[in-house]
């Protein structure tokens, strides 16, 4: 019993209690470490779950919009044939020349001062000369009279 009691005694010295306050300290640092590390690597598991499903959901993004892209490229393409084929019906061509004449005479009316007056005075001529066609009295002189006339005031109506 001695030798126990001098073991006793000896493991109760100051150095030794000091020793297992430490090893008990390590301890529980030990084990609070170890719930930390299994809280994060809980909380790395659940990001990259996260990550991953971002990732599919941009890809899918991704893909819907180049075939979003790739629709919008036909249909450009089918309406660009579309508006070309329009052009080429019979007359749409003549009316797309009366717009860009149109806009060419707009500009020379702001630009050129002396445009105007002679414009609207042809204009006015124009019109009486389309009004005489479609009343028939130019179509019916041009199949009496064999050529071309040169001037429109041979054609005048007789009213």
């Amino acid at each position: 019993m001695d030798t126990v009691n001098n073991v006793s005694n000896f493991l109760l010295k100051p150095f030794f209690i000091g020793l297992y306050i430490g090893l008990a300290g390590c301890l529980i640092i030990f084990i609070r470490s170890k719930f930390k590390e299994r809280k994060l690597k809980k909380e790395i598991t659940n990001l990259k779950h996260h990550l991953q499903m971002k990732l599919e959901i941009e890809a899918e993004e991704i893909e819907r919009r180049k075939m979003e892209i790739e629709n919008l490229k036909k249909e450009n393409e089918n309406l660009r044939i579309t508006l070309q084929s329009y052009y080429q019906k019979p007359g749409r061509r003549e009316m797309r020349q009366l717009h860009v004449y149109q806009k060419a005479v707009e500009i020379l009316t702001d630009k050129a001062p002396g445009f105007a007056p002679s414009w609207q005075s042809a204009l006015r001529e124009g019109e009486e000369e389309m009004r005489k066609a479609e009343r028939g009295v130019i179509p019916f002189l041009r199949k009496l009279l064999p050529g071309k006339p040169t001037d429109s005031s041979a054609l005048e109506d007789p009213q």
